[in-house]
């Protein structure tokens, strides 16, 4: 992979982890409700269950790719569809919701151990299909014939490290109250830029591969 597809694939993981959703409500209220020590350990249980999405991703994809090359070309070309449904999703659906819900507001019983926080942020990562659909669809864009098993191990841990990452910075935003309103007012920018990026990104698999088979 060219560093350009590495910046661009880093990219689109961190606007993924900061756009609102079920795990970042998930991780939130573990913080707000039990302090930052809980959101912690549940962004560290969700970057875990994204981490093994991603690996399954990117393996099962290059068996694809290597053993049915045509079969992976249309795998590819439903990812960006996916990729491109999203994208409209997230700006249809910021357009009627401007900022999170109000937090402060959510009194959740304590859970009290270390253990109950990760298995929350790790059990609203792993049963989530989207999420497998998703970076599915993300990594069909990056792979080719010959990269080796540890490029989609890379791949795989920097998805999930920056999962994690991203989550813990918005623990301590969330923990620290002066700097939650800033990023409520300005998390309607960051999903519109999402929303957009990935629009982008599927509609350039469908120019690349006009451009090099012409379907046909």
């Amino acid at each position: 992979m060219s560093i350009e597809s590495w910046l661009y694939l880093i990219l689109i993981c961190l606007m993924g982890a900061a756009s609102p959703g079920p795990s970042l409500i998930v991780i939130l209220r573990h913080a707000v409700a039990d302090g930052r020590s809980a959101g912690i350990y549940a962004a560290a249980g969700h970057g875990l269950g994204i981490f093994i999405y991603a690996l399954v991703s990117a393996i099962g994809l290059s068996f694809i790719l290597i053993s049915f090359p045509k079969i992976f070309l249309f795998v590819q070309i439903l990812g960006a569809l996916f990729l491109l449904w999203i994208g409209f999703q997230i700006l249809r659906e910021v357009l009627s919701k401007k900022d999170l819900s109000n937090l402060g507001e959510y009194k959740a019983k304590s859970v009290g151990t270390t253990l109950n926080h990760f298995r929350d942020g790790f059990g609203i990562a792993i049963l989530n299909p989207k999420i497998l659909a998703f970076f599915s669809s993300l990594f069909s864009q990056f792979l080719s014939p010959e990269q080796s098993m540890s490029i989609h191990v890379l791949m795989a841990i920097i998805a999930g490290f920056i999962d994690v990452s991203v989550y813990v910075i918005i623990v301590f935003l969330v923990t620290l109250k002066s700097l939650l309103k800033l990023y409520k007012e300005k998390i309607f920018l960051l999903e519109v830029a999402f929303g957009l990026l990935l629009i982008l990104l599927g509609f350039s698999i469908f120019v690349v591969n006009f451009n090099i088979t012409n379907f046909g």
